[in-house]
């Protein structure tokens, strides 16, 4: 390599354009929030569709799950609210075992407020009266266990979705 070439001078005598700066920046709150939902709708149909075939007399042999679109609103707010419980949780270095009684916690006081909401409105789309161990048959711990895998499956996600960046180069964002 010549000196002019070491200096970022083109053998035709220009100057090489330096490769653009990349600026990274977290995946932005709407993008999670999004995430969020979706992920929650999926979680529901395929809860209910399992907890159905597993648990219900007559079972569920074809695996129809069912959700509804206020659930996108209540699973993406829920996860929003609770990811910050976990950056402040692991900020303090509390493991899993401490945190996710914390999880399931909030996951039951915000099904209950909401449904409490929802039902003054007639949108309430569950009931749970049926079940034993349910408060006004908007939450039941016959589904604690399922709360808790799917509180343990979205801890896991929470430390994917923070290395997640968007990459902002010459004014072209991408996923990086």
């Amino acid at each position: 390599m010549s000196v002019s070439e070491a200096n970022g001078i083109k053998p035709n005598g220009k100057r090489r354009s330096e490769p653009p700066e990349k600026v990274m920046t977290p995946l932005p709150a709407w993008a999670r929030f999004y995430f969020y939902g979706m992920h929650g709708l999926l979680d529901e149909v395929v809860f209910t569709a399992l907890f159905d075939l597993f648990l219900e007399p007559g079972g569920n042999s074809q695996l129809k799950g069912c959700s509804t679109l206020t659930s996108f609103f209540l699973y993406g707010s829920c996860t929003f609210l609770v990811e910050q419980l976990f950056v402040y949780c692991v900020r303090r270095g509390y493991s899993l075992i401490y945190r996710l009684p914390v999880y399931v916690l909030f996951v039951y006081i915000w099904e209950l407020s909401w449904g409490l909401v929802l039902r003054q409105f007639g949108l309430c789309s569950w009931d749970y009266s049926h079940y034993p161990l349910n408060l006004l048959g908007l939450i039941t711990l016959v589904y604690a266990p399922g709360w808790m895998v799917l509180c343990v499956l979205q801890d896991l996600i929470y430390g994917y979705i923070f290395s997640l960046h968007v990459v902002d180069t010459d004014h072209k964002v991408k996923l990086a």
